[in-house]
């Protein structure tokens, strides 16, 4: 007799919240970037004329003074990654070559604000495509309440189980999913399957965003 083929899990459905463009094509991210190759071209043009550029708190020779662009360089990528402490200290190390060290520290701090707003407007999408999830396929919103077992068990089964709340009704119960669960997410189940989920805390984004919205229709209507 042949086995009973498993249900395919359904598929998310996308609400109405747009995902985020990625971080490299935020414009003010672009102008932060050529104006600190700006510094670097006028660095490099003040060495090939025999100049030294402004070095604090010690200067060095020039073929050995672009070594402070590593600091630089590294605060950008840590910057565009969200990682702000590191990121920080980075920029700070930077500011040894004063001119590329300033324009550093402009392009650390557009990126941690790009990188902050699409990680709200991700964390936004995400919890309106599981509202959009459970809508279409008559499923509840689930919230993780506690998850079971210390870090180290759970790195090491391909299941997690949860206490999770009913959105709508407020009931509790254990589920098992597949994969790693947070305590806070939202999301949305078919089994053990996990359809769609959304960090914690997405729901203040989400409000945010509808807010956003309803001011700027606002705004429209009385032009």
């Amino acid at each position: 007799m042949a086995a009973r083929p498993k249900p395919a899990p359904r598929l998310a459905v996308e609400g109405g919240v747009p995902a985020p463009a990625p971080i490299h094509r935020s414009a003010p991210l672009l102008i932060a970037l050529g104006l600190f190759a700006a510094a670097v071209a006028w660095v490099g043009i003040v060495v090939l004329i025999g100049g030294d550029p402004l070095m604090f708190p010690i200067s060095v020779p020039s073929p050995w003074l672009f070594l402070a662009l590593v600091p630089s360089i590294a605060a950008i990528l840590l910057a565009v990654r969200g990682l702000v402490a590191w990121s920080l200290v980075c920029a700070v190390a930077s500011l040894w070559l004063v001119p590329t060290g300033l324009a550093t520290v402009v392009v650390v701090a557009v990126a941690l604000a790009t990188a902050r707003g699409i990680r709200r407007q991700w964390a936004a999408h995400d919890l309106d495509t599981v509202i959009a999830t459970a809508a279409a396929h008559d499923l509840p919103v689930l919230v993780v309440q506690h998850v079971a077992g210390d870090g180290r068990r759970r790195k090491t089964t391909d299941t997690t189980q949860v206490q999770v709340r009913d959105v709508d009704t407020g009931e509790l119960s254990t589920a098992r999913v597949w994969g790693p669960m947070r305590t806070g997410t939202t999301f949305v189940r078919q089994g053990m399957n996990v359809i769609a989920q959304a960090p914690p805390g997405s729901d203040a984004e989400l409000r945010r965003w509808v807010e956003r919205q309803n001011r700027r229709s606002a705004d429209r209507a009385e032009d």
